[in-house]
């Protein structure tokens, strides 16, 4: 996979129209950001885009959800995954067959733009 260092819009650019899976290291500081350009970019060349958060590499990372999830009490719990659950399902009818997919990676302040089709 090929890898963009910090926000470089012209190589992002370029990747997007060639319809190349890539990855975008070195966003400390600009991580909302480069999703924003990110999305926006895929999206001015008339494509869909679905935004998700990588989980396995957070609960891979040190149980980050985990740690989370066994702080709240049981009911508390079941709720926010009941609503988590309902968020996403309505999210993925509105982003259904996304040519691009953007994974967030909180933990290691990086993104992964895969070409799905």
């Amino acid at each position: 996979m090929i890898v963009v260092t910090g926000l470089n819009e012209a190589q992002i650019e370029g990747l997007l129209r060639s319809k190349t899976s890539f990855e975008i290291n070195g966003l400390r500081g600009n991580f909302m950001a480069g999703i924003k350009l990110v999305e926006t970019k895929i999206e001015s060349q008339g494509l869909k885009c679905r935004v998700r958060s990588d989980v396995k590499s957070a609960v891979v990372q040190g149980g980050a959800l985990g740690a989370v999830f066994s702080v709240l009490s049981t009911p508390a719990t079941l709720t926010v995954v009941t609503l988590g659950a309902v968020a996403s399902v309505g999210h993925g009818l509105v982003t259904y067959n996304p040519d691009y997919e953007i994974l967030k990676d909180y933990v290691n302040q990086r993104l992964k733009v895969i070409y799905k089709k």
